[in-house]
């Protein structure tokens, strides 16, 4: 098991290099084929997500670092999801990284990263947040204002979870 987790890419990444980003660090090592899982995926049409595959890298911590300097003059907001088996060089990663992470999540095992309801929980939480299109999206019925972009990544994981419930009971 251990070599099929370091093998592939240490960083997966999809989406708008301009959206607000979702800075995974996956101490499992999902995403050898270097595809994000699946329950990720529906999230990357409003959202960027770096995969960062920990047990892929000679040296993750330096290379998550590099990933994390990359949104510095992006003027986007970061959000950090780790799996607790990542241990505590998240919060040093954090605090190397204070004006840039916007907000930090950890999850326990059992649930792996990939699972839906992380997805899910990662969605609740930037919504908290209030994560925005910025200047010039339509609001409400059309009126200008600010739309929330998160809202729309909800919709599309929505969208995607329903679709594949609608294939599973056709089958």
């Amino acid at each position: 098991m251990e070599e099929t987790r370091t093998h592939g890419p240490s960083v997966v990444w999809a989406g708008p290099t301009d959206a607000p980003a979702v800075v995974v660090l996956d101490p499992a090592g999902v995403g050898v084929h270097g595809d994000l899982p699946a329950s990720w995926r529906p999230l990357t049409e409003h959202l960027q997500v770096m995969w960062c595959r920990l047990p892929a890298s000679d040296d993750p911590w330096r290379e998550v670092d590099e990933v994390l300097a990359e949104f510095v003059d992006r003027g986007v907001p970061v959000h950090l999801v780790a799996g607790a088996a990542a241990g505590s060089e998240v919060g040093e990663l954090v605090k190397r990284h204070e004006g840039l992470i916007s907000s930090a999540q950890t999850f326990a095992a059992p649930v792996p990263l990939g699972h839906p309801e992380v997805v899910l929980e990662v969605v609740r939480e930037l919504l908290d947040h209030d994560v925005t299109t910025g200047e010039g999206a339509a609001g409400a019925e059309g009126e200008p204002g600010t739309r929330s972009l998160l809202g729309d990544a909800a919709s599309a994981l929505r969208r995607s979870v329903a679709e594949l419930f609608d294939r599973l009971k056709r089958d």
